[in-house]
């Protein structure tokens, strides 16, 4: 079950990284997924938030990836910061206007729990 779990984790890392991405390249198949789905085309000013929130998930993706080989993780409130920022963007997905965008719920929840329970294993080392 741990190694199903966590596939559906990187699953959902790649995901977002792909969803992120489109949104800074300004391709198609992400303007109804990203930004409540209301640009035809999106500002420069989205995707240059989008090029921060790509590192953001690249260094969660990290965090995750030194969880999973039991390697040390510093700071240790990390795990928990992100699984907050989690819920934040569970919430922030929830109330889009968009349904596309909507569905990004499910691998923020993904991310989420996989950051709480990583959080109470970081905090017990």
């Amino acid at each position: 079950m741990k190694k199903l779990f966590s596939f559906a984790v990187l699953l959902s890392f790649a995901w977002n990284l792909i969803l992120v991405v489109g949104v800074v390249l300004n391709m198609e198949y992400a303007l109804p997924r990203a930004a409540g789905g209301q640009f035809e085309t999106f500002p420069i000013s989205i995707r240059i938030l989008y090029v921060s929130t790509t590192f953001v998930v690249l260094y969660q993706l990290f965090i995750y990836l030194q969880i999973l080989q039991n390697k040390p993780v510093k700071p240790t409130w990390m795990p928990k910061a992100f699984a907050y920022l989690g819920l934040l963007s569970i919430f922030m997905n929830a109330i889009s206007r968009s349904t596309q965008e909507q569905i990004n719920v499910i691998p923020a929840a993904i991310i989420a729990v996989a950051f709480f329970s990583a959080s109470k294993r970081v905090s017990n080392k």
